[in-house]
């Protein structure tokens, strides 16, 4: 038996290819391979979102823009769009961007696959309060462009948006004019102005500004360019102001405004008008009349003397607001009323307008910011003005003050001292120099009585003389006082004369008041006999005239 020996060759079956072995060498030949890998939509990692968060607390303002968010890859590793829908529904486009079929809110641009996407929408004034979406993530495959199934997001940051309208509006009013210290405000009229559309409880607030222009609510100058400002309120706001004292009186610019509480400004004509106001001119008012400081007026012989009428006048426009300030100083027999005009002028018992001054220290005018200043009028009074102390004319009388304000509107007003002061009796004369009997002869007088003295009244009093005399020496020779003869009427015989005396005795000389400048004078004749036995020789002496206040009825 013959003995075989076995040899186990390994067998390989390789699909498509074919081994061949000859002469000990093996033959590889090459062959195609094909694939065809298929296109995969996007899927979605993070989002989609809105930012900001766009919900019933925190809507997007009509005018603002609602931003929409979301993260995705894709397989293929192509770039994506995102796709915010307003209905489940899209459309791929190969090599572009996709297509909603109920209307988009936004469609992003290409973007890289992991990278986020985002686009935005503006809100509009007509859009519904509650909006909703569907987002879906595309790829723009040239052949096989795939859209992923839609997300509309979770929580508050998820579906819908909500959009915030704008309030309307239609009318505001305000109560001018008012006064200085007085509130005006500002109304809106809930028949004419309509909240915003919004289910939601939305309120709204009137914010009135000193210059136009509104910033986050408010006035762009913050609280120191307000005027006023509502409190939120679901309708009819309103809100005042108070006009300081002092205020100037005229109009003054105010810009209304209304704003929602998402802050969210109002549409509609009155939006930022100009809803100005009016300050009214107001009269100024004067207090605290005063003449001559509460004293006694005395007067000055034979010329004026001024006395001093102060008054406070307070002007709620501002002291700045007065134009003219003029006082009237009078018996007060005679009143304001008789007194109130030039032509009333009598320097015995009215003068008037006469003009006035502020104050050079203390209560001055301070411009427009201050309300009150003092005054002072400077009165010249003549020293024949009407006395009304006792045994006078006017014993019962005093003498008061009016001050009279005028503000540059013309609105007027005065008043006066309450209780008058007295002007004083001012016992004043003037008489003629010496008196000269000339040259006579024992036994000879003067006869009639032919000297004159020459007495003229200097004060505000009708006026008789005291007189009284001393002998006439001449050495140690005397000519003794009574052969001195007087008397108050012209041509006077030496026999029917008075005999002056050593002691005062009064003559009822009867010089009347002064009442002008005009002199107001009455004479005394004087006459002398030298007795018998009379040394020669020149004699001289003395004679005293005192002027004393005479019976009124002579005045």
């Amino acid at each position: 038996m013959r003995n075989h020996k076995h040899k186990i060759i390994p067998f390989v079956v390789v699909f498509a290819v074919a081994a061949v072995f000859l002469a000990g060498k093996v033959l590889a030949d090459s062959l195609d391979t094909s694939v065809t890998v298929g296109n995969s939509a996007p899927s979605i990692s993070a989002g989609p979102a809105e930012s900001p968060t766009s919900d019933a607390t925190t809507p997007t303002n009509a005018g603002a823009n609602v931003t929409f968010t979301v993260t995705a890859s894709d397989s293929n590793n192509e770039n994506y769009y995102l796709a915010v829908c307003k209905t489940n529904s899209v459309t791929a486009t190969n090599g572009g961007a996709p297509t909603c079929g109920g209307g988009n809110w936004c469609i992003s641009s290409a973007t890289a696959s992991a990278a986020q996407a985002s686009c935005s929408y503006t809100a509009l004034d007509g859009d519904a309060e509650s909006n909703v979406w569907y987002a879906f993530v595309c790829d723009g495959n040239s052949g096989a462009a795939a859209c992923s199934s839609s997300s509309q997001g979770s929580g508050a940051s998820g579906s819908p948006f909500k959009v915030n309208h704008r309030p309307v509006f239609n009318a505001i009013t305000n109560d001018t004019p008012k006064n200085p210290g007085q509130s005006i405000t500002w109304s809106t009229d809930t028949s004419t102005l309509d909240n915003d559309t919004d289910g939601t409880a939305d309120t709204v607030k009137l914010v009135v500004c000193k210059t136009t222009g509104l910033s986050a609510g408010d006035c762009d100058g913050g609280a120191s360019d307000r005027w006023c400002e509502s409190t939120a309120v679901a309708n009819n706001p309103s809100c005042s102001y108070s006009i300081p004292t002092p205020t100037t009186d005229g109009s003054v610019n105010a810009y209304t405004y209304l704003v929602d509480n998402h802050n969210l400004a109002a549409s509609g004509g009155n939006q930022g008008a100009n809803t100005s106001y009016t300050v009214s001119n107001v009269a100024p008012v004067v207090s605290s009349v005063a003449v001559n400081s509460g004293s006694d007026i005395t007067l000055t012989e034979g010329t004026t003397t001024n006395v001093l009428v102060r008054a406070t006048v307070t002007d709620n426009n501002s002291c700045s607001d007065l134009s003219a300030v003029e006082s009237s100083l009078y018996r007060s027999g005679v009143g304001y009323t008789a007194c109130d005009n030039n032509a009333e002028d009598n320097d015995n018992n009215c003068y008037a307008v006469i003009s006035c001054s502020v104050v050079s220290s203390g209560n001055t005018c301070g411009g427009s910011t201050d309300a009150s200043a003092d005054y002072d009028c400077t009165v010249s009074v003549q020293y024949f003005a009407d006395p009304t102390d006792a045994s006078t004319l006017f014993p019962s009388e005093t003498w008061k003050g009016t001050v009279k304000a005028t503000d540059n509107n013309s609105a007027t007003h005065n008043a006066e001292l309450s209780t008058g002061v007295e002007l004083l009796s001012l016992v004043a004369y003037d008489v003629t120099a010496a008196i000269s009997y000339g040259t006579l002869a024992v036994g000879g007088s003067n006869d009639p009585l032919d000297k004159t003295t020459t007495v003229t009244a200097t004060g505000n009093v009708g006026l008789d003389v005291e007189v009284s005399g001393t002998n006439m020496t001449s050495g140690a020779n005397n000519i003794t006082v009574d052969n001195q003869k007087y008397a108050t009427a012209s041509s006077t015989a030496y026999a029917s004369g008075t005999s002056l005396s050593g002691s005062a005795t009064e003559i009822e000389l009867n010089v009347l008041k002064p009442t002008s400048l005009s002199a107001s004078t009455k004479n005394i004749w004087w006459g002398l006999l030298i007795p018998n036995g009379t040394v020669a020789g020149t004699y001289t002496g003395s004679n005293t005239l005192i002027a004393i206040k005479g019976e009124t009825a002579g005045w």
